[in-house]
């Protein structure tokens, strides 16, 4: 059996899932929208930034650059770089004297140095009284520069080192960036100016800084190498993951990444003057970690704004399904055969033009149903009416071929008499005119019918009618017994050498009345009997005479064959339907018993 959903669970849960789906797919739209923008302020404000820490750092950069093209322009350092050993001493502690004021008055100024190609001796240095390392290794420091530096100093502008240690003066090592021009001559390069950045300045400016909880800045040259990085050391020893190269790829830009577990966020910003990248790393589970009550808030209304819907969606479902429910608890009532039901729902929408609908089908369909059963009834009457004429005709006719033998045969005594019973038995049923008549009225019947078939058949025929009193007041249809009679006189009795004998007999119990035809005539063989048992439980229709024409002395289809006993099964069936009707019982030379059983009609007293 079809499993059926309710109208209205089928209604909560369309409304739930349509909720649900509407609350899911706007949350993960607003809380990507939330955190794209979480992002997106955040590389803003971090560019900017970055923009800032890199201008701050190209001014440092430029103020070295300046102090160094001061150097290039000098008279005296132009003179010096040019022949260092044959140099008036007066001219080097111009120099000297110069390049000491200048570190003097900038502390983020290191150091500042004339480094003539000749090497080591020549070497000014802007601290006094500081004597020139002697394992300086001027050849591998600038003999050895990468073919791009030297093409950017050949151009006119300088280079800025990455984060180094500097040994250029002895005994004295700081952390230091570089920034080194040339300088020329009329023959071509005759030495570099070295300004170095105290590295103090760098790290004060980077450490300070701070990106949420965990975030920092750090620096890389073109090269790839690290300026600063406030993890240095753990990152030359590989005990911090960077990626460098993909960061120097953005030349500029965003890269989100998982390094070392943690989803990050790389911020690069490059500088045109000192060719270093600036970059901001931003871990995305602190810049996210706003979200997380966002989230939580979202889902507490979330959660209100389900309830509230599942509420007015399950009002919305019972308003809608109420009228619906109380229509099919009157299409139920109308299906159990309740057709006098006024079908109203209390509706304003199509559920009540539904009703409405149904109210007049269901009242068609009764009036319908009513006109039916008049109808039947009428064609009842009228099925009947006609099988009751199908039998006195018969009847009829074969009493007036017997009253023609008889004054044929010049027995007019005898004619007079059966002409008289004739009359009398229409008679009879003439004055009566109800088709449904007592059992007193069917028995005058049969003794009026016996009487004739008495005088016709003479001594050959003998007969008995046992009606106890008390069922002489039941009733049931007009000549209903008398074809049975009929059928065992001739069938039976007729056929039979010397006399025979009828007894018809009524009994009344369990609600049945039964009557029984008994003749001792020739009786039936089992194959006769079952056609006969065959030919009544199919309804097969009647036709030809009731029973045999008496000249001819033919039958019209042997024992029990004729229409008058299916005349009789049809009219019972009519009546009173398929659980009534004959049965016969017979053997060859023993005689047949038909008996008819029908329901008690109390008709009043006998």
């Amino acid at each position: 059996m079809r499993k059926i959903r309710r109208i209205q669970t089928s209604l909560i849960q369309a409304f739930a899932l349509l909720i649900v789906l509407t609350i899911v797919v706007l949350g993960a739209f607003s809380l990507s929208f939330f955190k794209r923008t979480l992002v997106g302020i955040a590389e803003e404000n971090t560019t900017q930034f970055l923009a800032q820490l890199n201008r701050v750092i190209e001014n440092y950069i430029t103020y070295m650059d300046d102090i160094a093209l001061v150097l290039v322009n000098n008279e005296d350092v132009q003179a010096y770089m040019a022949d260092p050993p044959r140099s008036q001493p007066a001219a080097r502690s111009r120099i000297a004297q110069f390049l000491g004021s200048v570190r003097a008055v900038r502390k983020d100024i290191d150091g500042i140095f004339l480094l003539p190609a000749g090497g080591t001796r020549g070497i000014i240095a802007s601290s006094p009284g500081g004597s020139i390392n002697p394992d300086f290794d001027f050849q591998s420091r600038y003999g050895a520069l990468p073919a791009s530096l030297r093409a950017r100093l050949d151009t006119g502008r300088p280079i800025v080192s990455s984060a180094h240690v500097e040994n250029i003066v002895d005994d004295r090592y700081p952390w230091v960036i570089s920034l080194i021009r040339d300088v020329r001559g009329s023959g071509g390069r005759t030495g570099y100016i070295q300004v170095n950045l105290n590295y103090a300045i760098i790290d004060d400016l980077c450490r300070n800084i701070q990106l949420g909880k965990s975030g920092y800045v750090f620096i890389l040259d073109s090269s790839g190498d690290i300026v600063y990085h406030p993890r240095q050391q753990l990152v030359y020893g590989k005990l911090k993951t960077e990626m460098i190269s993909a960061v120097l790829g953005l030349r500029g830009g965003y890269l989100s990444a998982k390094v070392d577990g943690r989803d990050i966020l790389y911020t690069a910003v490059d500088s045109a003057q000192t060719g270093w990248t600036v970059v901001s790393v931003s871990y995305l589970d602190e810049l996210f970690a706003g979200s997380r009550e966002a989230e939580y808030s979202f889902l507490m209304l979330a959660l209100l704004c389900f309830a509230v819907a599942i509420l007015v969606s399950g009002i919305v479902s019972v308003r809608i399904s109420r009228p619906i429910e109380s229509l099919r608890r009157s299409m139920q009532a109308v299906e159990s055969g309740n057709f006098d039901i006024d079908i109203t729902v209390n509706s304003s929408n199509e559920v009540y033009q539904l009703a409405r609908d149904c109210d007049i089908a269901v009242k068609k369909v009764r009036d319908l149903i009513e006109q039916n059963r008049r109808d039947q009834e009428q064609k009842r009457g009228l099925e009947l009416r006609a099988l009751q004429a199908q039998i006195n005709p018969h009847f009829l006719y074969n009493t007036l071929d017997s009253i023609i033998w008889m004054i044929e045969l010049g027995e007019h005594e005898r004619a007079i008499d059966v002409t008289s019973n004739l009359a009398r038995f229409f008679r009879l049923g003439i004055n009566r005119g109800s088709e449904i008549v007592s059992l007193r009225t069917e028995m005058d019947y049969l003794v009026t019918y016996l009487s004739i078939q008495k005088i016709r058949y003479k001594n050959k025929l003998d007969y008995e009618i046992a009606f106890p009193p008390e069922v002489l007041g039941y009733r049931l249809p007009k000549l209903l017994v008398q074809p049975l009679v009929e059928n065992a006189i001739y069938h039976g009795i007729k056929n039979k050498e010397g006399g025979g004998f009828v007894k018809i007999a009524a009994v009344s119990a369990g609600g049945i009345l039964s009557i029984q035809v008994t003749d001792d005539g020739i009786g039936m063989d089992s194959s006769r009997l079952g056609e006969l048992r065959k030919s009544l439980e199919e309804g097969e229709p009647a036709a030809g005479p009731a029973e045999g024409d008496e000249r001819s002395g033919k039958g019209s289809g042997g024992p029990g064959g004729g229409v008058g006993v299916k005349n009789v099964q049809e009219r019972i069936r009519l009546c009173f339907g398929p659980g009534y009707g004959i049965g016969f019982e017979s053997e060859p030379g023993q005689g047949t018993v038909a008996t008819i059983r029908i329901p008690l009609l109390e008709g009043g007293k006998p």
